[in-house]
Order: structure tokens, then sequence, then C-alpha cells
């Protein structure tokens, strides 16, 4: 049955007796039956602020005037369905999670919901009575991403030190450990971050490799033969005497002002004091390498100690305008 001023019904309804809701979830259901039975099925026991609408254009207006923290929707609506709603609403606020609801259980539009990036779905009427169980999952789900995000209000330092075999195997962990909260703190927007994380990259293959297990890089030279056989050697000198037993050492620290790194191994080190001030001469490459160019290029401040075997490199915060949203 559908009730006749569906596209225009939209209520809201905090359960009463409460002072704070629990979330906000938009319930949208061309039949009013059907969202007064899921609205009252997700008002037990819970303290929800609940909405209704009885369209995908409704929906969507709801959902682009103010938060709304879960939406479920039938597909089959008259107008703007549940797909064209899903994809709508992963334009604008896709962060909020999306429920499909189905009556005509069909897989396919199932599956190209989930494909859309739908969080889970119900098929009417067996599955109705799961909706509270599945909106307590996902709030929870939600309510903990939020505080971790706002946790960082309180933070003012971290320290890290990893003692590391001559091995590459866990630089790229490595890596994504020590800069996973560099956006959030303001330090590096999405773009820089990756060059964040490439500029210590290259000074782990610079420490492991050229460092510990003294390999040049013009060994590499300029044919696949000659590529193949400088991989050899590395996986060769990581099993040899003397060079399987250095270490690489990282440290970092990291406060609301600044990224520090610090990447040292057990080498000879190197002059660095021979190193250009700027790597904008082209002819500079073939002599030091493209990664010391892309260290100084994406680090704010990049030095050496005096035998060349550890390098600190640091990235200053953004400025509060820069960073992005």
């Amino acid at each position: 049955m559908t009730h006749p001023p569906a596209d225009s019904f939209s209520d809201s309804v905090l359960h009463p007796g409460t002072e704070c809701s629990e979330g906000t979830i938009l319930v949208v259901d061309d039949e009013r039956v059907i969202c007064d039975l899921l609205m009252e099925l997700l008002s037990e026991n819970h303290n929800y602020e609940l909405l209704s609408a009885g369209d995908g254009e409704t929906a969507l207006q709801i959902c682009s005037e103010r938060e709304v923290d879960l939406v479920f929707t039938d597909l089959r609506m008259p107008g703007m369905g549940g797909l064209r709603l899903l994809a709508e609403l992963k334009k604008i606020v896709p962060e909020t999670p999306v429920v499909i609801l189905t009556g005509y259980g069909s897989k396919e539009d199932v599956i190209q919901a989930l494909r859309l990036g739908a969080s889970n779905f119900l098929l009417k009427p067996n599955d109705v009575e799961n909706v509270a169980s599945i909106a307590e999952k996902i709030l929870s789900m939600r309510q903990r991403e939020r505080l971790g995000e706002e946790l960082f209000q309180f933070f003012e330092e971290e320290q890290h030190c990893f003692i590391l075999p001559s091995s590459l195997r866990y630089a790229l962990p490595l890596i994504d450990f020590l800069t996973a909260r560099l956006v959030v703190l303001g330090i590096s927007s999405h773009a820089e971050l990756k060059n964040i994380r490439l500029a210590l990259d290259e000074a782990l293959v610079n420490a492991v490799v050229h460092g510990n297990l003294e390999i040049s890089s013009e060994m590499k030279g300029n044919t696949l033969t000659d590529l193949v056989r400088y991989d050899e050697e590395v996986r060769n000198r990581c099993l040899m005497p003397p060079f399987c037993s250095r270490k690489v050492i990282v440290k970092s620290q990291i406060d609301r002002k600044r990224a520090k790194f610090i990447v040292q191994d057990e080498g000879k080190g190197f002059d660095h004091r021979s190193l250009p001030n700027d790597f904008s001469n082209v002819d500079n490459l073939g002599s030091y390498g493209r990664g010391l160019l892309l260290i100084k290029t994406f680090m704010d401040e990049v030095t050496f100690n005096d035998s060349g075997n550890t390098i600190t490199m640091v990235k200053n915060a953004r400025a509060a305008t820069k960073q992005s949203p």
C-alpha cells in the first residue's frame, strides 16, 4: 500500500524522556506504514533522533541541510529511487552510511547498491526486525571514529624508535605507521603526505642499500641485466657478514608544530658536504641521485651528521588557513 502524500511527508521524532540523541537516523520509504514501523523499532531502547522522508528528493534535501548519521532507504520509490539517492548521497556526504531496504529481493539491485557504497541491506519484510541491531552496530562504529578524531584535540607529542635489520621488507609498513597521523594533526595535506612517504622511503633505501650493505647506485647500471645483478647483490649482502648484522635506527618525534624523522645506518657514511645547496641544476642528478633530490624537495629541513650516516628530516606544520578540509 502506498501512502497518498508519500512525496511530501517528513517527520522528526526524539525518543521521549531523553535529553540527548545517540544519533540521527533518516528513514526513506514511500510507504508510510513501513516508515512508521521502522521508526518504532528504532526507537525501542535507543535515544535516536528519527527523521522520515517519502521520496529520494526530500531525503537528499534533508541530508544537504543537516547532519544525518545513518540512512535507511527503500530501493523502489517513485521519482528518485534508492540507488540514485545512494549515488547522490555519496557525492555530498560520502561518510554517511546508507542501508538499502528492498521488498523485491533483487540480487542485482543489492549488489549494485553495495558497489555504490551501501553499508548493508535488509529484505522486507523478513529482515525488518534486524533494523535496530544494524543501526546500533553502524552508529557505534561511527561514534568511535568521531571520538578518535576528537581525541587529537588533546594531542601533544609522540615519539618512536625502531631498530631494524638491513632489509627493506619493513620499510613501507613502518612509513605508514609513522605518517598515519600527519594529516589529522595538520602537518601535511593528503597530497603532501604522499611526498613525505616517498622521501622517507628514499631515506630508508639509502640507509639499507647504500649505507649498511655498501652497494653504490652506480651498480644499477643502465640495462635490465645490470638491474637483475644489482637486485641479486642486495639479496646476497642481506645474508652476508658483516653487512647482515648492521642495523637501521629510525626515530620520529611529532608534535603540533612539526614532524621530525631521523634515519641512521651503521655504514661508512658519505661526504655530505659536497652536496649542492640547490638541486635545480639537472646536471647534479647523475652525481647525487634522485633520492636526495626528492628528500630535499619534499622536506622543509634536511641535515646530516658529520660522518654522513644519519639524516634528519623535518616537515613543519601547515598554516591553519592552508589545511585541507
